[in-house]
Order: structure tokens, then sequence, then C-alpha cells
């Protein structure tokens, strides 16, 4: 049956259907609307009947269906809200670096604010660093102890500067300090908790390993 307390919804009709269990189905509702329907619904989807969409409305995902009262899939706000941003941003340090590892775009946080170029030498040197913080798995609560940090900000420092990648960088070090930092923070919050942060909201960007060049 439907889930209790939640009030974020639009009931409708189906009006046309479309498609097979193999295929899934094309459904259209009675605003004129369409919906796809996949082919593993417990329920086959037929015209007529009564449809129930959770979500905002119109230009906002859908984040439950429910045809006849049984439900086709269902999630809650707030599982929508961690699965947009676990899709947006990462699941956790180690799955952004592997976006950036893949070319993919990553989401991030401007840091320097004097050019792409700039900007491209921190975060190549952030995800450098960070990919060192995940092989040693420091204890980031062992960072609140001035003395543990003193010894792993040492050796993370000397790593960095033993990496061939930052090497040819020529960094500032303004340039070290920024990349250091945001590597720390995407280690120990997570890249959604640094990018949900409304002190920097206005400071995102999208990176990626590749810097783009003209043809």
């Amino acid at each position: 049956m439907y889930p209790a307390n939640d009030e974020q919804f639009e009931d409708t009709h189906v009006a046309k259907v479309r498609g097979t269990r193999e295929t899934g189905w094309d459904i259209s509702r009675a605003d004129g609307w369409s919906f796809f329907v996949p082919g593993d619904s417990q329920i086959e989807p037929e015209e007529g009947m009564p449809a129930r969409f959770y979500g905002k409305g119109i230009g906002f995902p859908v984040r439950g269906l429910f045809l006849a009262g049984v439900r086709v899939f269902y999630s809650t706000e707030a599982e929508q809200q961690e699965k947009h941003e676990i899709d947006t941003y990462g699941a956790d340090a180690a799955d952004w670096l592997k976006r950036w590892d893949d070319g993919k775009s990553c989401w991030t946080i401007e840091m320097g604010g004097l050019g792409p170029g700039y900007e491209q030498c921190i975060h190549i040197t952030a995800t450098e660093i960070l990919r060192h913080m995940l092989a040693k798995s420091y204890d980031v609560d062992g960072w609140t102890d001035p003395d543990q940090w003193k010894k792993d900000h040492h050796e993370i420092e000397t790593a960095g500067f033993a990496n061939p990648t930052i090497q040819k960088l020529g960094l500032s070090g303004a340039q070290w300090g920024s990349a250091l930092n945001l590597a720390a923070m995407f280690y120990r919050q997570g890249p959604r908790a640094v990018m949900t942060d409304e002190r920097v909201k206005d400071r995102h960007i999208q990176v990626q390993r590749t810097f783009p060049v003209p043809a």
C-alpha cells in the first residue's frame, strides 16, 4: 500500500500503454506526460489504471510510482536526495578519485581563482595527494592530536614532493597548500559533505583529468 506520512504525490491515471514486459512500457498519463515503467515491475500497466506519482512535480525527479495501489518503485525525499548527491558528487573519496582516473567530470571547489590552468594544477595535485591518503588509510580521528597530524603531514608532504606527476607542475606554495587542503577535506569528509557545505556553494566547478585544449 501507499507509504504513510508522505503527502508529496499526484494522483492521475494511465491513458495509454505501449510496450511489453520484455521491453518495458511507455505509459502516457491523463495529462499527456509520458513515463517509462521497467519490465520487471510487479504490476503490468493497463489503460485506465490509477497511478500515483511521488515527487515535487513536473521538472523534478519522480521518486515513486504506484499503479492501482501496487508499488513499482519508491524512495523517500531524503533517500532521493542522498542518491542525487551520490550520483552527482561521488559516494566517497575513493569513488570521486575513480571518476577522475576514468576521465569523467568531477564536481569540486574552486581553490585558486586565477584561471583554469592554475586551477588544474591544484586539482591534479589534490588528486595525487588524495590517492596517497587513501593508500595509506590515515586515521583522521588521530589528526586531532597535533603530534599525530604533524607526523602524518610530514609523510604526506614527503610523498607529494616525490610524486613525479606533481614534480612536473612547478607549483607555488599557495597552490600546494590549496591542493593539500582540498585533498584533506575530501578524505576526511567525503565529496558529498564538501560539496553541500553552504560556505562554498558559490565556488562549485567541474574538473577532469584530461585538460580541454583547442582543436
